[in-house]
This record gives C-alpha cells, structure tokens and sequence, in this order.
C-alpha cells in the first residue's frame, strides 16, 4: 500500500465508529459503580451489549466478541491483509504461548485462548498439533521448537514467553516496515519500547539478572540494550533514561510503582495514537481507531476485575487508561 494513497470513504467510516467507544467518563461510571453487576449493566447498555452474558464472570466473552468485530469491520475497510494483521499478531503468538503450555502440562487451555488474531483459534490450535507451519507462516517456527526446547531444559515457563515474545515482535516490526505507512511503523516501534522498559522496571525489581533482561528484551524498538542494561545496573534507572525519548515518562513514573508505571507507558502510547485524530484521508485513523479499541478492552477488563475482587472505585480510577475519545 502506497504511502500517499488515501482511503476517505474507510477514514468517514471509522469516524462514524468512533461514537460508540466507551469516553472517559462512562468508564468512569462503570468505575463507580456499586458492584460488578452495576459496572456489567454500564457495559451492556453499550455496544458491548450486542453479546449477552447470564454471568458477571463471563465478561471477557463480550471485551472478545466486541474486538472481533472491530477487526472484522476495519478489515474491510482497508483491503490490505498486512495492515490489520499487524494488530492481530500478538494475539496468535498468545495463543502460541498457551498452546505450548498446554501440551507441557496437558491442562486444557481453552479458556485462556483470545480471539482477534489473524488465524481462528480452532483452526490454530489444529495447526499447532500438526505443526503445520505453512497454514501459519507468521508463526516463527524456529521460535516454537527453541521455546519448548528452553523449557525442557529448564523447566522455566519464562522461556517460553520471551523467546516468543521476541519473534512477535520480530514479525510485527518487520510487517509495519514492509507496510510503508509510518504511523503504524513508529507505534510499533514504541510499542517494543515500552514493554522492554516494563522489562527493565520489573527485573529491577525482583533484582534480577543482566543475563535475565538480555533475554527478555523484544526487537523493534528505538532504545538499544546497551542502554537498558546501563539503566539496569545504575543506582538511578531514571539518570539513565532522561536523556532518551523517554526520559519524561521515566521520570514522572518509575517511581511510582510497577501500577502507576504500565498505567503511564499505555497513556503514553494513546497519546500517539491520538495525532490521528487530525488525518482526514491517509490511513491512520483506521490504525487509530484499532488501537483505541483494545486499550478501551483493556480497562474494561481493569474495571471488572478490579469489581470483582471489591477493590474500591478511587483505586479503580486511579488505574483506567486514558480513552481515545
């Protein structure tokens, strides 16, 4: 897809889908609400009531259901199979990830399983078990076999998660490239930056190993290990940081806690999302509005756990992402 080509009738589209996502303050309510009954009603008066769940627990079927459609009415505005599938990668290579874990324990993992990736979960799990890796050519085969070798190795189920986590994000770099469109091409690139400096907080933490950050670290992104691993073994990870294109989001959060900082890497990235807010033809607000979506899906999710476990509204608002609209 050409750079300069322009896709008004797709962007006057997702425009028009803007309105039904969840504003601020709605998930404001949904976090005020007096149980997660309260907060299920909010949802269900909203698009996500298309889907009708009997029981609050069964949230997550109507957070996937509405996804699914997102992707599925984006996809047909823009006919190129590249630029949705960009979004839908981390989905399948979770779904990798919990097949494997499920062949290692042989507990079914079904209910772990997410739709919205570029392959349907049934025939995936049907491609794995056959490791057919020509139905899944996105799906890094040397990976696979690597994760699950590590894992018998070391019976270290974080193995499995970052030498996956590292081949995600290998294919989604290397699509948004090939793509050409540079919006998606630098929101990938921060979105490698962030998780390598989620990372970075949490091995920091734990007071983990350079060997263990080394490991972890996903490719993509603008900040080089060099630099996380100074960051690592510094007393001050932020003295690191300021002096990268992070280094305001370090320094107002890392100190905070692990909550407050993932709460400011995803306001962070919807802060980009948002510049396409003022395209009116190219293909950004399609991107856009993709992506405001699944943070939308994000702090429903946030929501009705938190509910669930009774943890009180203040708390609760404290961690809802900022929206889009």
């Amino acid at each position: 897809m050409a750079r300069e080509r322009i896709y008004p009738f797709a962007v006057a589209s997702v425009r028009s889908m803007e309105n039904k996502l969840l504003t601020k303050q709605k998930l404001m309510q949904m976090a005020e609400a007096k149980d997660a009954e309260e907060a299920l009603r909010f949802l269900q008066d909203s698009d996500y009531g298309k889907t009708q769940v009997k029981d609050v627990h069964d949230f997550e079927t109507m957070i996937q259901a509405n996804l699914e459609e997102a992707y599925q009415a984006v996809g047909k505005l823009i006919p190129n199979e590249t630029f949705m599938d960009i979004f839908r990668f981390k989905n399948d290579y979770h779904n990798v990830k919990v097949l494997i874990k499920e062949e290692i324990s042989r507990v079914n993992g079904k209910k772990f399983m997410i739709q919205g990736g570029s392959i349907p979960v049934e025939e995936l799990r049907k491609f794995f078990r056959e490791r057919n890796y020509l139905e899944m050519p996105h799906i890094d085969a040397k990976a696979v076999e690597e994760a699950i070798e590590l894992y018998a190795k070391t019976k270290n189920g974080r193995y499995i998660d970052s030498v996956l986590d590292k081949a995600c994000f290998q294919v989604m770099s290397d699509a948004a490239e090939k793509l050409g469109i540079e919006y998606v091409r630098k929101y990938v690139q921060k979105l490698a930056d962030v998780t390598n400096l989620k990372t970075l907080f949490r091995i920091r933490t734990l007071h983990r190993t350079e060997q263990e950050l080394l490991e972890s670290i996903v490719p993509g992104g603008e900040l080089s290990a060099e630099t996380l691993v100074r960051a690592l073994k510094s007393d001050s990870a932020v003295s690191v940081l300021k002096e990268t294109a992070y280094g305001n989001l370090c320094g107002e959060s890392m100190e905070q806690g692990f909550t407050a900082f993932e709460k400011a890497c995803d306001d962070y990235l919807m802060d980009y999302v948002k510049e396409a807010k003022y395209k009116t033809l190219t293909p950004e607000p399609v991107a856009a509005y993709i992506l405001a979506k699944e943070t939308e899906a994000k702090c429903v999710r946030i929501i009705m756990t938190c509910k669930l476990h009774e943890i009180d509204a203040e708390t609760i608002k404290e961690r809802v992402r900022e929206a889009y609209v």
